[in-house]
């Protein structure tokens, strides 16, 4: 079967979103727990607003909204968002922070931005890792030696969404290929940087059954290559992005929840790194869901999963719908 020519499409939908687009106007933060080092601790997020991700205001990702979360602040303005935002965390141990883009691009934030940044966390006695995110052509030898004075723990999330170059092409139009990653880890490697592999459930045009084959088979390879996390994000639909469109012409639906308990599961018998999954939306007609009976249950059990790597709390899930993903997975016409 033919691919559609997506990119061109992506780069029309994203011009529309951003002409509609506000933007946060400040950071938005919250706690919630994690898992680091053995064990459950309590964990901080920041949502910095910048200028948004160089890729995607080119067009981007065929599933990615945050940039319209974005605004074309100044560095003045990133610096006193984040201070304003940190504040609210005190005690974390574990930090978060998103700027809908790349840490280390200058042109979200500067290298003195970053440096403050770097530096009010390192004075936190609390925390113990810092996590941000990058896209791979940013995680350069300046960038991580520009980071080395930093004395926490240091973790870089890049989504590599699937091993796949042709899903991650054709799907998602992500921009880098699987070595561009490869290149990236043993960079951060090289610097005692950790990383954290997101990797995306239920890309655009794929059927049910070869989503979870894809999952897993990703995290096994992100592994292999020697990633010290992995973050699943089941697909939750956003606003002004090809997914979008997709999904409201009834051409796409974001996974079932069976799907990533089912993927979490046999990750966590072959990947032996932590494995976190928090699903956005889940149990909404936008994100990962089952039933009406069932959806909640399942999204906690997904999020304790995660806060603990106690697989337990996903062996004891049932109900009566999971038939009904099983017959899906067995019958539904492979599109991709």
């Amino acid at each position: 079967m033919g691919f559609p020519p997506v990119s061109t499409e992506i780069i029309r939908i994203r011009k529309l979103g951003l002409e509609k687009a506000k933007g946060l106007t400040g950071a938005i933060t919250w706690r919630e727990k994690d898992y680091l080092k053995g064990e459950t601790v309590e964990a901080g997020v920041i949502i910095l607003p910048t200028r948004g991700c160089s890729w995607a205001h080119k067009g981007g990702c065929s599933m990615c909204g945050y940039v319209y979360d974005s605004l074309d602040s100044s560095q003045e303005t990133v610096l006193k968002n984040f201070r304003k935002a940190f504040e609210k965390l005190e005690g974390v141990r574990y930090l978060k922070i998103f700027n809908s883009g790349s840490f280390f691009d200058e042109g979200e934030i500067s290298s003195e931005t970053r440096e403050e940044i770097l530096a009010a966390v390192d004075s936190a006695g609390s925390i113990e890792r810092l996590q941000v995110e990058s896209r791979p052509e940013f995680v350069t030898e300046s960038a991580l030696k520009h980071s080395t004075k930093f004395s926490k723990e240091l973790e870089v999330g890049i989504g590599l969404e699937t091993a796949s170059d042709k899903i991650r092409e054709v799907s998602i139009n992500k921009g880098f290929t699987f070595e561009d990653f490869k290149i990236a880890v043993e960079r951060c490697k090289k610097y005692g940087v950790k990383i954290k592999a997101y990797l995306l459930i239920k890309p655009p045009f794929l059927s049910e059954k070869l989503a979870i084959e894809d999952a897993i088979a990703s995290a096994e390879e992100a592994a292999r290559l020697g990633v010290d996390r992995i973050s699943f994000n089941p697909m939750n639909v956003q606003r002004f992005t090809l997914v979008e469109r997709l999904f409201l012409n009834k051409e796409y639906s974001p996974p079932w929840l069976w799907s990533v308990v089912e993927i979490l599961k046999r990750v966590r018998e072959t990947v032996d790194v932590p494995v976190i999954c928090k699903p956005t939306a889940a149990g909404k007609a936008r994100g990962a869901s089952n039933c009406r009976q069932c959806s909640d249950d399942v999204a906690r059990a997904i999020e304790m999963f995660s806060a603990t790597q106690q697989v337990s709390y996903l062996n004891s899930l049932d109900c009566s719908c999971k038939e009904e993903w099983r017959l899906k997975l067995m019958y539904e016409e492979v599109t991709f």
